[in-house]
């Protein structure tokens, strides 16, 4: 049997994709279901870590807020930090991730200051630090629309804190194209929603992962 041309493969495929998010958006529970449709639509295929450093060492995160709203969203990028620290567990191997309490503790007892102090502290040899430039959850008065201007250094403390790798995420935004109302839903919920995105964005970073996943995040940022 001759193989179908590739533009109506292609419109196939784009079908069945379309058909399948259609479907999970409908079902209790969808987005581990949705993540994995699109996995296996996609062929499995996933793109490498950016940074793959962090490997046989023992690793702390660590989020700084926006220094313009320090303690305004000091619970956010300790949220942050600790969804990071847990996704770098699962999907690192080899690493060893400081527990986000001691990191927590030794913050609430001393000043930011250098993070050679803290990875003494804690142990560790190299420092994962979150930069949140910018942090907010509105868009105008009556809509949320989660923004943060994000930049991830990771810092080899055993070699004087040399700089291992640096990038900036730019601008993640959630949902993307669409703000939500902000009467839809608590604004806690929507805070800890939008602080799972911007972890994931941040941790994909150190490993292997589906660059589609996050592609349907408006329309489940709506329901």
């Amino acid at each position: 049997m001759d193989r179908l041309p590739a533009h109506i493969r292609d419109k196939g495929h784009f079908m069945a994709t379309a058909l399948l998010v259609a479907f999970l958006l409908g079902t209790s529970g969808c987005a581990p279901m949705l993540a994995t449709g699109i996995y296996v639509l996609q062929g499995g295929n996933l793109v490498p870590a950016e940074c793959d450093a962090l490997r046989d060492h023992r690793v702390v995160v660590v989020c700084r807020p926006p220094s313009s709203n320090e303690y305004r969203h000091a619970g956010a990028s300790r949220d942050l930090s600790q969804q990071v620290s847990e996704l770098l567990v699962q999907n690192v191997k080899k690493i060893d991730v400081v527990n986000p309490r001691e990191v927590d503790n030794w913050l609430d007892e001393e000043d930011w200051g250098d993070f050679k102090e803290l990875a003494n502290a804690v142990h560790a040899d190299l420092v994962v630090h979150i930069e949140l430039n910018d942090f907010d959850l509105y868009k105008g008065k009556t809509l949320y629309q989660g923004r943060a201007d994000v930049e991830v250094t990771v810092y080899d403390m055993t070699d004087k804190g040399r700089t291992v790798w640096q990038r900036s995420l730019g601008e993640v935004m959630y949902p993307a194209h669409s703000g939500i109302p902000a009467q839809d839903k608590p604004v806690q919920q929507f805070e800890r929603e939008f602080v799972a995105v911007v972890a994931e964005s941040v941790a994909q970073s150190f490993y292997k992962h589906d660059p589609n996943a996050q592609f349907a995040m408006d329309a489940l940022a709506n329901r």
